[in-house]
């Protein structure tokens, strides 16, 4: 069985601000992205966790993934690129992305994905996302 306590994988958290009045939309297309996916999920990674922060229009999602090299192919998917666009059409704010990197890992995360707009993710009409 995989140990729960992990110090080298990196670590991902995404913060949505989704408009009130387009959450039901952002949630139809977030819940068909993952649940479309969700053995490849299982497979993939050590940890994930979906749900609402202290705002409750913030939706939150954390992921560390065993092999990050299937984050770039799942990123360069049309379906990933088309969901995460719309989702971002649901937000009145850009997505932010932190980053971690565990404290036995290395830190090229940072280097990969260096502050600001992310070059890896779609945009919206209006927004898109911001590594921190």
């Amino acid at each position: 069985m995989e140990s729960r306590i992990h110090t080298k994988p990196n670590l991902f958290i995404s913060r949505w601000s989704v408009d009130p009045a387009k959450r039901d939309r952002f949630l139809e297309i977030w819940d068909g992205l993952w649940r479309g996916h969700a053995e490849l999920i299982e497979m993939v990674t050590h940890l994930v966790y979906y749900g609402w922060g202290r705002d409750p229009n913030q939706f939150v999602a954390i992921e560390s993934y065993r092999d990050e090299s299937v984050v770039g192919e799942i990123r360069k998917s049309e379906a990933f690129r088309t969901a995460v666009a719309g989702m971002l059409d649901c937000c009145d704010a850009p997505m932010t992305m932190e980053l971690l990197s565990g404290m036995e890992g290395d830190r090229s995360v940072f280097a990969d994905n260096p502050a600001g707009p992310s070059t890896v993710h779609p945009s919206g009409e209006r927004h898109g996302v911001v590594f921190l």
